[in-house]
């Protein structure tokens, strides 16, 4: 039954790859240089699991592999037991200069943390209220934080929190859906003979455009918290292709920076926000002839131990990461076949003179031709000869 359990995972994977695309639960086998991502990764998680934030960037050259080294290092920190978030900008609608979009955005993503429910943060907040740890008395530290735990906790002890999550859940992920103004009316109506009818709540995100970078960063430290009083050891917020903020809006460049600013300025203890288990990482293209981006730099990472630059794949590499494929593939349909080196070369070869600018264009097209090569070598999935 093991076997079978074991041949039908490596199928599944088997498939995804021949669509360019590496399933999270075999990411540590098939990434060359994991180890490396990996020692990278841990080393931010417990600074960040000590309450010292944490600013980092992952740089290097386009198409050299970026993306995929933030998923590798949400990965290990999930693994760690660290809840994450990410987002990629595109300079317009996603953007640094936009924070309430951007925390939207992020909370899209809280379904890649397992988490079964159809309200995840008022789960969450519930969770605290369970377990009452060492963190759960620093929720107090964050004022907007605090009134949704006191909002949740009431509407609890009456019986009403099923049906009125809807309307916390979405006025804490900055959805358009629904305003401050109708959720406090709601409020106001369902605890009036309770007790609580004096309770109110506030968008996590102010209107203010002088208040809303200072917002967005308290708004992370407040979950960060949260989610340590919860049970997790902390937040890991990832933000790709940082470079389009400077290419598509240049009229809003001014924005992101100011963003940038306030977000260096918590993470180096300038500003009046209690310091939680939040890293932040931004993923950025090399410029001007220097690793990463230079305001990422300036404001974010700051050190050369806060950057890590994804270089360019070796010849060496990506026969390593065909041998890899050559070995899975001969497990999942139990085949006895030696690796052909002269075939591996000669595919890198090819895929380069065809892909000569983009070395992540590269890597998917020699996993899904190798892929090929071996269907007709041995016969399509199934039908082995």
């Amino acid at each position: 039954m093991m076997r079978e359990d074991t041949t039908f995972k490596k199928l599944r994977v088997i498939e995804s790859l021949r669509f360019g695309l590496v399933p999270e639960y075999y990411i540590d086998q098939l990434t060359i240089g994991f180890d490396q991502i990996k020692d990278v990764t841990e080393k931010i998680l417990r600074k960040c699991e000590s309450f010292l934030p944490v600013g980092f960037q992952v740089c290097g050259e386009y198409g050299c592999g970026k993306s995929h080294t933030l998923s590798v290092m949400r990965y290990i920190a999930r693994k760690e037991g660290f809840f994450t978030l990410k987002v990629e900008v595109d300079g317009e609608g996603i953007s640094l200069s936009n924070p309430s979009k951007l925390l939207n955005i992020l909370f899209l993503s809280i379904q890649d943390n397992d988490i079964y429910s159809d309200y995840p943060l008022v789960s969450l907040f519930l969770k605290a209220l369970l377990l009452k740890n060492g963190s759960f008395e620093k929720l107090k530290r964050f004022e907007t934080i605090q009134k949704y735990l006191n909002v949740i906790t009431a509407l609890a002890e009456v019986g009403l929190l099923d049906e009125y999550s809807y309307f916390i859940e979405s006025l804490l992920t900055c959805s358009d859906e629904v305003s401050a103004t109708d959720v406090n009316e709601m409020l106001s109506s369902a605890l009036r003979y309770s007790g609580y009818s004096n309770l109110k709540l506030k968008t996590l995100i102010s209107r203010k455009v002088d208040e809303r970078y200072f917002n967005f960063i308290e708004a992370l430290a407040g979950i960060a918290t949260l989610l340590a009083a919860a049970g997790y050891k902390g937040l890991m917020v990832t933000i790709d292709e940082y470079e389009v903020e400077r290419i598509k809006n240049p009229s809003n460049y001014k924005m992101v920076q100011d963003m940038l600013y306030v977000i260096g300025r918590y993470l180096s203890g300038g500003l009046n926000v209690p310091r939680a288990p939040l890293c932040i990482i931004f993923s950025a293209i090399n410029q001007g002839g220097e690793k990463g981006d230079p305001d990422i730099t300036r404001y974010i990472s700051k050190t050369p131990e806060n950057m890590f630059e994804v270089t360019k794949w070796s010849e060496s590499q990506k026969i390593e990461l065909l041998k890899k494929l050559h070995v899975l593939y001969c497990e999942t349909y139990q085949l006895w076949s030696e690796f052909s080196l002269s075939t591996g070369e000669n595919l890198t070869k090819l895929i380069e003179s065809k892909l000569p600018n983009s070395e992540s264009r590269q890597i998917r097209s020699i996993i899904k031709w190798y892929l090929t090569l071996l269907d007709l070598q041995y016969g399509p999935p199934g039908i082995r000869r």
